[in-house]
C-alpha cells in the first residue's frame, strides 16, 4: 500500500511515467556484458546501439564482430559514437564496420580548426534497443577498461538496467533523434526505423529522462531535485563526477539536515583525478551538514545511479557535474517500484562495505598543496 500511494511523490510529472515495464538491475560487468552481448547476438529484426566511447580493442573488436554477423543474417544494425568519446579509434574501424553493411554515424566530428564549442557538446550517452524487446541504460561503454575481468577487461564499477515494455519506444525514439544529428561515416543517411510499439511487460513504473534539447536539457536535474526534496528516509547515490551544481548540493544538505541519511560515494580512484580533487572541496561543508561521504576503494568508479526511500531510482550514464547538465547528450531511467528499489539499495548498502567514510578530520588535515589545488580547480568545475 504504501508504494501505491507514495511513488508519485517523487515524479516531477506523473503524466511522464510509462506503465507496465519490466526492469532488471545488472550491478556489474559480469553482470551486464553477458547479457548484453546475449540480447544483441538473439536480435533478429534490428539492433540500435549509441556509446560515447567505442574502442578498437578486444572488446570492441568482440562487438564488432557480432554486429557483423547480425547484418550478415539480416539484422538492421545502426551505431551512433561520438566523435570525442571514441577519439583513440582509428576511423577505418568505423568504416570497415559501415563496410560490412552496418549503418554507423558519428556524433558531431571534430573539426580541429573550429571554435572550442565544437568539442564541448558530447553524446555521453549509452544503450542498446534489441527487436523492440529491450533496452539497456547504463554507465557502461565499448571499451576494455569497462568489462568485466572475466572477458579481459580492467573491470571497472558501473551499473546497466535491462528494460523491456512500452518504455522501450519511448528510448528508441531518443535514439532516432540522436541519429537525425549524427553524420554518416559512409555514404547518404541511412533512413530512421518505425519505432516500435511493446507490449506491456511487467508491472514497474519508468519514465525516460534526458538531455539533448532546450526542452529537456535539464530534465534529469529536475527529476533529481523532486526526488531529493521529497525524500523521507535516505538518499543514496553512487556517483563517477560527483561535482553538482548549487541547486542539487543545498538540497542534499537540507534534506541530511531535515534527517534524511544522505550518503554519497564517489570514487578514489578515478580516470580524471583532477575532479576527485575539485570534489574534496565541497566535502568539508557536506559532512558538517550531515552528509556521508565514501570513496570506493575497488576498480574505477564508472557509475551514475541513485535511490531514494526504496521507491525512486535512477540509472544511466549521467554524471552529477556540469558538463552533463549543460552540454551532453544523456539518458537515465528512473524507475517507481519497491521492487526494484529494494534492489538498489542492497547493491548500495554491499558497496559500502568496499568503501570508506571520508571524515572531516581527514579533509581538514590533508596538505595545504592539496587544498588549494581542490579550491582552485573547484572554482572552474564548469570546465572539468
Amino acid at each position: 500500500m504504501r508504494e501505491k500511494e507514495n511513488w508519485s511523490r517523487y515524479s516531477v510529472s506523473t503524466q511522464d511515467v510509462i506503465e507496465g515495464n519490466e526492469v532488471v538491475l545488472l550491478k556489474d560487468g559480469e553482470e551486464a556484458f553477458p547479457a548484453l552481448l546475449s540480447a544483441i547476438g538473439g536480435a533478429r529484426e534490428f539492433v540500435l546501439l549509441e556509446f560515447y566511447a567505442f574502442a578498437d580493442d578486444s572488446i570492441g573488436r568482440t562487438v564488432a564482430d557480432l554486429l557483423r554477423e547480425k547484418v550478415r543474417h539480416g539484422v538492421a544494425v545502426y551505431l551512433i559514437y561520438d566523435s570525442v568519446g571514441s577519439i583513440l579509434t582509428d576511423r577505418g574501424f568505423f568504416t570497415g564496420l559501415a563496410a560490412a553493411g552496418v549503418k554507423v554515424a558519428e556524433f558531431r566530428p571534430v573539426i580541429y580548426w573550429k571554435p572550442l564549442h565544437n568539442w564541448i557538446k558530447r553524446d555521453h550517452r549509452k544503450t542498446v534497443c534489441v527487436d523492440g524487446r529491450c533496452a539497456f541504460v547504463g554507465g557502461f561503454n565499448i571499451t576494455e577498461s569497462d568489462a568485466p575481468k572475466s572477458m579481459g577487461g580492467r573491470g571497472w564499477k558501473a551499473t546497466l538496467t535491462r528494460a523491456s515494455g512500452p518504455v522501450v519506444a519511448g528510448i528508441e525514439r531518443i535514439f532516432w533523434e540522436a541519429w537525425a544529428d549524427s553524420t554518416p561515416v559512409s555514404g547518404p543517411a541511412e533512413p530512421c526505423l518505425p519505432v516500435s510499439d511493446p507490449a506491456k511487460a511487467g508491472g514497474k513504473r519508468v519514465s525516460v529522462v534526458f538531455a539533448g534539447g532546450f526542452r529537456n536539457v535539464r530534465s534529469i536535474r529536475r527529476s533529481y531535485r523532486c526526488a531529493i526534496d521529497r525524500a523521507q528516509e535516505y538518499i543514496y547515490i553512487t556517483n563517477a563526477y560527483f561535482l553538482p551544481d548549487r541547486l542539487v548540493y543545498r538540497r542534499l544538505i537540507k534534506a541530511a539536515q531535515r534527517g534524511v541519511d544522505v550518503r554519497i560515494i564517489a570514487p578514489r580512484d578515478t580516470d580524471y583525478p583532477y575532479v576527485r580533487l575539485a570534489s574534496w572541496a565541497m566535502y568539508a561543508h557536506l559532512i558538517r551538514n550531515g552528509v556521508k561521504v565514501y570513496e570506493w576503494q575497488g576498480p574505477i568508479l564508472h557509475s551514475k545511479t541513485a535511490v531514494i526511500d526504496g521507491l525512486w531510482a535512477s540509472v544511466g550514464s549521467h554524471n552529477l557535474d556540469h558538463r552533463s547538465l549543460h552540454y551532453n547528450l544523456e539518458l537515465n531511467l528512473n524507475v517507481y517500484d519497491g521492487v526494484f528499489g529494494a534492489a538498489m539499495t542492497r547493491a548500495f548498502r554491499e558497496d559500502l562495505k568496499k568503501s570508506k567514510l571520508i571524515t572531516l578530520d581527514e579533509v581538514r588535515n590533508r596538505p595545504f598543496l592539496s587544498k588549494a589545488a581542490s579550491k582552485f580547480l573547484y572554482l572552474f568545475r564548469s570546465w572539468l
